[in-house]
């Protein structure tokens, strides 16, 4: 089970998973951080700009890593690198993010590559995560196994479905992703669920079987877990 479950309102959703960040970033000298995409952490990169434009936070010694990019498109609005020139590149001192290669001549091998840049900062330090509908954790779709690996998969029927609302025809199939070894291998994770569309899933996984149908109930295995929810989010 996680460490520990914080659940708030909606409207505090935002600021609670960005202390619950601070909050494990303040354990590390030069935190390596695994940032996700997607709606549930808008609010949260939206709130550390903020209070570094007030020095309030600084983020100047962290090293962020994506966790996943889809295939095809980098400069795309809905790419994973347009998300975070967005939201991520104008928070004051932030580092650049680094990011797979979605264009690469050889997928497999950028994404061996990519996790040898990983292993060469010393791994994860941080794993944020989002939960996908299907329990997917970054691109690791469910029947993914707990060792995996980095490596280009094909996206499940769920997360196509997902994307499509941003990115309509030119929704990619395939996506590439850190395993789920790399992710759990971070000794501090933080879970973010809002919605009440994830309020199923998030049940399954902090309380279900663990399996790789849901490959987010292999949190229930870690350690040292925070969870965020909100109370839309919490109400399975």
């Amino acid at each position: 089970m996680p460490r520990r479950v914080d659940t708030v309102p909606a409207e505090r959703f935002a600021r609670a998973a960005l202390d619950g960040l601070i909050a494990l970033a303040r354990r590390y000298a030069h935190p390596v951080v695994g940032l996700p995409t997607g709606k549930t952490p808008v609010g949260l990169y939206g709130e550390l700009g903020q209070l570094a434009a007030q020095g309030q936070a600084d983020v100047r010694t962290w090293r962020p890593f994506a966790i996943d990019e889809y295939v095809g498109m980098p400069n795309h609005p809905c790419s994973n690198r347009s998300y975070f020139s967005r939201h991520w590149n104008p928070i004051s001192g932030a580092a650049t993010v680094a990011q797979f290669d979605p264009e690469a001549a050889d997928l497999e091998a950028e994404a061996t590559a990519f996790a040898r840049r990983l292993a060469g900062a010393g791994g994860l330090d941080i794993a944020v995560l989002g939960i996908g509908l299907n329990g997917h954790l970054a691109f690791n779709e469910p029947g993914s196994a707990r060792n995996s690996t980095a490596r280009i998969v094909t996206l499940h029927s769920e997360s196509r479905a997902s994307a499509e609302a941003c990115w309509g025809d030119d929704t990619p199939t395939r996506g590439l992703t850190l395993g789920l070894a790399e992710l759990l291998a971070a000794p501090s994770v933080l879970l973010l669920a809002n919605g009440a569309a994830k309020a199923g899933i998030v049940a399954r996984a902090l309380r279900g079987p663990i399996s790789a149908d849901c490959p987010a109930s292999f949190l229930q295995e870690h350690p040292d877990v925070t969870v965020v929810l909100d109370e839309a989010a919490a109400a399975g």
